[in-house]
Formats: structure tokens, C-alpha cells, sequence
């Protein structure tokens, strides 16, 4: 958690319009207790770009990219027929 609030730190700088700095933070606090993946898809859902998201919980820039993979192939993925007696 504390990794997240140094990455979001470090992502902002003076010149950030104070909606952007109150979003940043509104971010943080929504995702404070989720687990990273889970985080990362709340945050891209609600229009974050992968680069904003990757800032905010300090991970690779093309780590949304793979939750949102990971996301979609559990979403499709046929269940498994059950056998005939």
C-alpha cells in the first residue's frame, strides 16, 4: 500500500490541475485495499488510461494490459460439459 501512495506521489508535480490531483486521490483511496489486479481493472473502468493506472499503483506500464487479458479470459472461458451417466 505504501508503494502505491509514494508511486501516486511521485506521479504528480506542481503544475496538476487540482481535479486531476483530487481524482488521483480519490483513486488511492478507492483501491486502498484491493489486490493489485483487481485494482488496476476498477480504475481502467472508470477511464483511467493504463499509463494513469500504472502511475497510481506503481507497476509496469503494460501490467493493465495483462490484467485486462487475464479478466477476459476468465470471462469467456466455457464451463466444462458434465459427462452423460
Amino acid at each position: 500500500m505504501a508503494s502505491r501512495r509514494k508511486a501516486a506521489a511521485a506521479g504528480e508535480d506542481a503544475s496538476s490541475p487540482a481535479p486531476e490531483k483530487i481524482a488521483r486521490l480519490l483513486a488511492l483511496l478507492v483501491t486502498r485495499d484491493m489486490e493489485t489486479d483487481d485494482a488496476a481493472l476498477k480504475l481502467d473502468g472508470v477511464g483511467f488510461s493504463a499509463r494513469e493506472i500504472s502511475d497510481l499503483l506503481g507497476v509496469g506500464a503494460n501490467y493493465v494490459n495483462v490484467a485486462k487479458h487475464r479478466k477476459k479470459g476468465r470471462k469467456t472461458s466455457k464451463p466444462h460439459k458434465k459427462a452423460d451417466g
